[in-house]
């Protein structure tokens, strides 16, 4: 009898049109390293007297269910995309083919679900999670390494089924970044120095649960949007440390490219950094890490975006 194992499985992913409906079009095949996206229901003790002998319990009931989890995926040309309209909602695009820039822009009012099939052909498995959200983001940089983001996902519901509800899966072409191809700059000039650095932001989504037959959330609401992380650096110049004791802002972009025609870059517009002690741990040499949070920019209009740069059309990412 076959046995499930990672290398044969799948996942496929679809806008909904209306939340927490799986939409019957063909889904899209989307490259991932990890996932544990799934439904998870808890098994609660009922402390009930006089239904058994002695000390021994009644039967356990079944809690409400929760679908959430985490999927790491590679900083590819195309399909990061779909991910950051799941994060962020549709973009705006410009330019013409074969140069398309798609600028997802942080904060929206509202934001789009998915739904998300991870198929386990070797059973065979299919579960289909439905109403979909991005909660989370988490992309770190470094001198070496392939390029991955981290999305942490709340859903609706979860079905299993022994067929795919994903009909003919659509592949895009894989043109992944890799971290050698990284750079960061701080009010538009390169930083130098840097050793490693990690963006994060979150939708503070929360999950709506009311009482409902099916024991499913009735949504997931999005919240403050928040856009943190860290900067770590040698110690040659005083430049991120005078800006963490002055308490002045500055704009980051954090970006891959393979060239000026294909890219991503996420820009923070008004960043305030933690001020970061210069610890001496022997006779290397020395590095600070700074925290920073951001904040909405006037000049911007938003707190982040998200600029990639790919040979889409609008329709890709609509």
């Amino acid at each position: 009898m076959p046995r499930a194992i990672g290398a044969n499985c799948r996942l496929l992913m679809l806008p909904e049109e209306t939340y927490g409906t799986a939409p019957s079009d063909d889904f899209r095949r989307m490259p991932f390293l990890s996932c544990d996206l799934g439904a998870e229901q808890p098994l609660l003790d009922a402390d009930v007297l006089g239904v058994g002998n002695g000390r021994d319990p009644a039967a356990p009931f079944l809690d409400t269910v929760t679908v959430q989890g985490q999927v790491v995926v590679p900083v590819d040309l195309i399909n990061i995309g779909h991910w950051l309209r799941l994060l962020l909602g549709p973009p705006i695009t410009t330019g013409t083919s074969p140069n398309f820039i798609h600028t997802f822009t942080s904060g929206a009012t509202a934001l789009p679900s998915n739904a998300i099939e991870i198929g386990y052909p070797d059973v065979p498995s299919y579960d289909l999670c439905t109403g979909v959200r991005a909660d989370t983001m988490e992309i770190d940089f470094s001198p070496s390494g392939p390029a991955t983001a981290t999305f942490g996902l709340i859903a609706q519901g979860s079905a299993r089924s022994g067929t795919s509800a994903g009909g003919t899966p659509v592949t895009a072409s894989y043109t992944p970044f890799n971290k050698a191809q990284g750079s960061i700059a701080r009010g538009g000039w390169p930083l130098a120095q840097v050793t490693g650095a990690r963006l994060s932001y979150s939708n503070s989504v929360e999950a709506v649960r009311t009482i409902r037959a099916d024991r499913k959330i009735e949504g997931a609401d999005p919240g403050i949007a928040r856009a943190t992380g860290q900067i770590t650096a040698r110690f040659a110049d005083t430049i991120l440390l005078n800006q963490a004791l002055n308490n002045v802002q500055a704009a980051f972009a954090f970006s891959y490219a393979i060239d000026e025609d294909r890219s991503l870059t996420f820009t923070v517009y008004e960043a305030y950094l933690a001020l970061a002690k210069t610890p001496i741990e022997g006779p290397a040499g020395v590095e600070a890490t700074f925290g920073f949070r951001a904040a909405f920019n006037t000049t911007a209009g938003s707190m982040m975006t998200a600029v990639l740069q790919n040979q889409q059309a609008e329709t890709e990412y609509a």
